[in-house]
């Protein structure tokens, strides 16, 4: 069966987030959050930096998966630290999460240290770019959907944007510049519609005369 990425809700030239799965050459499980670009119906890229565990150990072994799921936990603890070995599924040749929804077992096809760009995140580290093919996807939940941030980003300004009229010049500006952030965001990760929502309530701010980019 040829695997498409579609089937949990990864698109093509979109960005989606989702927690890392990895092993050592000594057997040691390891899980991070980091960011999903789909380039093709089983192909997929990431961004890496030079000192992660996750790095290291993808290009010790070649391999890694993506937990798709939208437990909060599992997102700030991998942040943090490592998570728990008991929230790692009982298979010892792969690190898989107990609980996700879903999850792609990944096969690296090339490593490829990035040129330095105008970036605020690159300009501090040397960071590669991982090129995989997606070999398999297990769906856990027959709905399971990978999570694009930009459309918690719309979400979270849908409520700054009630309240504009509200609060005050201070707020108002506050508000402003988490729209013009959010909006510089989605435009980079999210789909046609999410990025024309945006835009709506650009237009709507601009005719109640707010100073938006």
């Amino acid at each position: 069966m040829a695997i498409d990425l579609t089937d949990i809700g990864i698109e093509e030239g979109q960005k989606y987030e989702g927690i890392y799965t990895t092993m050592s050459k000594d057997g040691v499980k390891n899980a991070a959050p980091i960011g999903i670009a789909c380039k093709g119906k089983d192909k997929l890229e990431c961004r890496l930096f030079v000192g992660t565990q996750t790095l290291k150990n993808i290009m010790d072994t070649g391999k890694y998966v993506i937990n798709i799921t939208f437990d909060p936990l599992y997102f700030a603890k991998s942040t943090i630290g490592n998570l728990d070995i008991t929230e790692f599924s009982d298979d010892e040749d792969i690190a898989i999460l107990k609980n996700a929804e879903a999850y792609i077992i990944c096969e690296v096809t090339s490593i490829r240290k990035m040129d330095p760009i105008k970036d605020h995140v690159t300009s501090n580290g040397e960071a590669y770019i991982i090129s995989s093919d997606a070999l398999k996807i297990v769906k856990n939940n027959p709905c399971a959907k990978a999570i694009n941030r930009g459309l918690f980003a719309l979400l979270e300004f849908l409520t700054n944007y009630t309240r504009l009229d509200l609060v005050g010049k201070d707020q108002q500006d506050y508000f402003i510049g988490r729209f013009n952030e959010n909006n510089r965001m989605i435009k980079r990760v999210s789909d046609e519609d999410t990025i024309e929502a945006m835009e709506i309530l650009k237009k709507s701010m601009i005719e109640k005369g707010f100073d938006v980019e």
